[in-house]
């Protein structure tokens, strides 16, 4: 049986603060409106305003509004149509990349929904977008906006790109998937794919790593406890140019945040809450890595995870022992299922 983990919303707000926000915000009255995104930072056109972008089933529209997000914040259905051996070479190309640009201009919409979902209240909404917004305090409020300023940051980077490189935006991009240069919602699946690979191989030397550090060789345990986390210097910014100390305090507050979600999810009705691909996001956030695993195994170490946190009842404790289980992997969370907490601290 879990333990209930006590803890607000709002303090896991502070936890997950993106860095980008202006300082001001941060003296507010209140703790939301703080966090809440100024105007000028992204202007809705009229157009927008009175045909707001929804292209979705109303099976999408039902699901836990406490722990989930809009599906505006996560990337469309995409596809790369089948070539047509009636039509010519160049016909097909022309294809595959209007297909390519519906889905960068679909993602690209979803932003702005996103932006009007998380600024403007339930009631001054029309009624066919109503439905997305996300209840306020909540752990879904909380992953829209900061999706949404990590999505507000990519918009130039990838503009630049579609500048430049036109219709090669997608070679471009996936030459280089560890920069992570688009945002959350034009993210195809090849890019993804090719992100989790990358992600994936830097866990593993990580963790190789942290078995080295163990041996008295290596950098340190929080260095390989951020790297498998992908916490990582800001995009575009020499490691050399950062500090360790800035790179200490971005891992505190993710370590934070995910104690927090940890309790937000179990108070919300728990992961069988979570649809499928919020399942997925919240499990590699734990630095677990989730290609070639279903979703049914995916929800199941997420399971594993929150019933492991929920016996640990001192929150600094609980914090190392999350560390552990993210150095060891899946792998290595059967001593704690056996009820050796307090061991696996102690070998942190």
């Amino acid at each position: 049986m879990r333990t209930p983990i006590l803890l607000s919303a709002t303090r896991a707000a502070h936890y997950y603060r993106p860095l980008t926000l202006p300082k001001s915000h941060h003296h507010h009255a209140s703790l939301f409106k703080a966090l809440t995104l100024h105007p000028h930072q992204l202007r809705l056109t009229s157009s927008t305003t009175t045909n707001p972008p929804l292209d979705l089933p109303p099976s999408n529209l039902h699901y836990n509004k406490t722990l989930n997000p809009p599906p505006t914040t996560r990337p469309p259905p995409f596809s790369i149509p089948p070539s047509n051996p009636s039509l010519s070479l160049l016909r097909n190309l022309f294809t595959k990349g209007k297909a390519i640009v519906t889905f960068y201009k679909t993602g690209l919409k979803s932003i702005l929904l996103n932006r009007r979902l998380h600024s403007t209240p339930l009631d001054s909404l029309p009624p066919n977008i109503q439905p997305l917004k996300p209840h306020p305090d909540t752990r879904a409020a909380l992953l829209l906006r900061s999706r949404l300023s990590h999505d507000l940051g990519r918009l130039i980077p990838l503009s630049l790109i579609l500048l430049i490189c036109a219709e090669l935006t997608p070679v471009v991009i996936l030459a280089a998937p560890n920069l992570k240069l688009t945002p959350l919602t034009c993210r195809m699946p090849r890019e993804l794919e090719a992100i989790r690979k990358r992600d994936g191989e830097i866990r593993k030397q990580m963790r190789e790593m942290a078995r080295n550090q163990r041996k008295g060789e290596g950098e340190g345990l929080d260095a390989a406890v951020g790297e498998i986390l992908r916490v990582g210097r800001p995009m575009l910014i020499p490691s050399w140019l950062y500090p360790t100390a800035a790179r200490k305090s971005k891992l505190d507050r993710r370590l934070a945040w995910i104690l927090a979600d940890d309790a937000m999810i179990v108070q919300g009705g728990g992961e069988e809450e979570l649809v499928g691909e919020e399942v997925k996001l919240a499990v590699e956030e734990r630095g677990v890595d989730v290609l070639g695993k279903g979703e049914e195994e995916l929800r199941g170490l997420l399971r594993r995870w929150l019933d492991i946190a929920s016996k640990v009842e001192d929150l600094d404790e609980r914090r190392e022992v999350i560390k552990e289980m993210i150095i060891t992997g899946e792998d290595g969370w059967g001593k704690w299922e056996e009820g050796r907490e307090k061991e696996g601290v102690a070998s942190v």
